[in-house]
């Protein structure tokens, strides 16, 4: 008995390779259907753009910050809607699940290019197809209008004006000139920015409290109402 105890207590040491394993069959499976597909080269698919093109490193270098902005706020929503979600505050956890969501679909937009490309082919016109890929925002602005209110909502005001900036210059500057392109990514890249630091502090802001709340012994066992619970939640720390 004392040495089955003793090779449990040696098996419960070791790692479990569960995690590994789930990631390289999705792993495995994507990689599995790059080498089955014949439309595209694998050079295509695996080397840098730059590299193919023959440009220098710096190609597109800007439109990568905008991506890894994109990427940063949605890793950042996901965790604080984790740890909203466990420290018993779901409502704080679906507003920011939410805007994560929002952020994929504006990730996807900006990195496949949805709206100028794939969606080409349904036949919509460009106004049309850039009202599809804003619509989860939208939703979120009006689904969550009081709790965003509740946070340090002049970011994203800031993140919203360079949006509103940059299809305004798409829409009225000449397509293809050089002071366009600089005025409609520039303005894109500063929403971005902006887009990324409001769900970064929010998050941070969410997770402070709610982890502050949840360590506290004197803390009421059950959960406080939805009204209160963003507010408390999603406030600034001003301590």
């Amino acid at each position: 008995m004392a040495e089955r105890r003793r090779r449990r207590a040696l098996r419960d040491q070791v790692p479990s390779l569960t995690p590994l394993l789930a990631v390289w069959v999705l792993g495995g499976s994507v990689l599995a259907l790059v080498a089955a597909q014949r439309s595209v080269s694998l050079e295509q698919l695996f080397l840098d753009p730059a590299y193919l093109s023959g440009e220098p490193w710096y190609t597109g270098v800007v439109s990568d910050i905008g991506v890894l902005g994109w990427a940063s706020a949605t890793v950042t929503a996901l965790w604080g809607g984790w740890v909203a979600h466990q420290t018993g505050r779901p409502t704080a956890a679906r507003f920011l699940r939410a805007a994560a969501v929002v952020s994929v679909v504006l990730l996807a937009d900006d990195l496949l290019q949805l709206h100028a490309d794939l969606l080409r082919s349904t036949g919509l016109p460009k106004p049309l197809r850039q009202l599809l890929i804003v619509l989860p925002a939208v939703a979120w602005l009006v689904r969550y209008a009081a709790d965003i209110a509740r946070t340090r909502w002049i970011v994203l005001v800031g993140a919203l004006a360079g949006f509103g900036a940059s299809l305004v210059a798409d829409g009225l500057l000449a397509p293809g000139s050089t002071t366009g392109l600089f005025l409609e990514d520039g303005a894109k890249l500063l929403g971005v920015l902006a887009w990324t630091q409001y769900l970064v502090l929010t998050s941070l802001d969410i997770m402070r409290s709610t982890i502050r709340d949840a360590a506290r012994p004197s803390a009421a066992p059950d959960a406080p109402s939805e009204d209160l619970e963003v507010a408390v939640a999603a406030a600034p720390d001003r301590g």
